[in-house]
């Protein structure tokens, strides 16, 4: 279900832009074949955050066909992705994309599950091998989120913006009257746990916004 007000959220998309062809391209395919990728409403979100910031180093979680880490490469020439997928197929097809549209040497995809590969990232960056980040876009396993903050947290610079993605999960976050089935139960009581804590975490500026399947953005300070 839409968040927001069907009308509104039609109109929103209505004023949206694609940032060149093969984007455009990619999204089309995407949306015909049910292929998750971020929102047309969250994809302005972003790019306007990346404006705002203008990051150099770019940490994502979830790269899925690799549309929004192309979002990142092609909006801010000058930074460098790295992408962490678990799904071999999808780091494939992310890879073919990342060729086609000219980029592969900006962006760096790591397959392997997401919490072992921040850990790696972690043990990298405290022996000088890996730079810090100043931008994050948390995309993955929705009821691990709190655990990928934990990790992405630690790779942040101070100033550095984190995103995280669909955490109002189809409104089931906001209320049980929404929640679509009994197994989800569990996940939308660990997003509703994710929220809390960054929203009243010391040093960290977090808002939630109903944009897309929900967005919150968080500004760190000095932890």
């Amino acid at each position: 279900m839409n968040i927001t007000n069907e009308k509104v959220t039609a109109y929103i998309n209505g004023l949206y832009q694609p940032l060149n062809p093969f984007l455009e391209s990619l999204r089309q395919e995407a949306e015909n074949n049910a292929i998750p990728i971020i929102l047309r409403e969250t994809e302005t979100l972003l790019l306007t955050l990346l404006e705002i910031k203008n990051p150099l180093r770019i940490l994502e979680i979830g790269t899925a066909v690799g549309y929004s880490a192309l979002c990142f490469a092609i909006s801010k020439p000058s930074s460098y992705i790295t992408t962490l997928e678990l799904q071999e197929r999808l780091v494939k097809t992310a890879a073919v994309n990342f060729e086609k549209a000219g980029v592969k040497d900006r962006i760096q995809i790591i397959q392997g599950e997401a919490l072992d590969t921040l850990l790696k990232l972690e043990d990298n960056l405290k022996a000088g091998k890996l730079d810090s980040f100043d931008f994050v876009f948390i995309d993955g396993a929705k009821g691990h989120y709190l655990e990928m903050w934990d990790h992405c947290i630690k790779l942040c610079k101070p100033g550095a913006v984190i995103v995280s993605d669909n955490i109002l999960f189809k409104a089931m976050t906001a209320s049980d009257l929404y929640l679509d089935h009994r197994r989800n139960k569990t996940i939308v009581n660990r997003m509703r746990g994710y929220l809390r804590y960054i929203t009243s975490l010391p040093g960290v500026v977090s808002t939630v916004l109903p944009v897309g399947d929900g967005v919150a953005i968080s500004v760190i300070g000095e932890m």
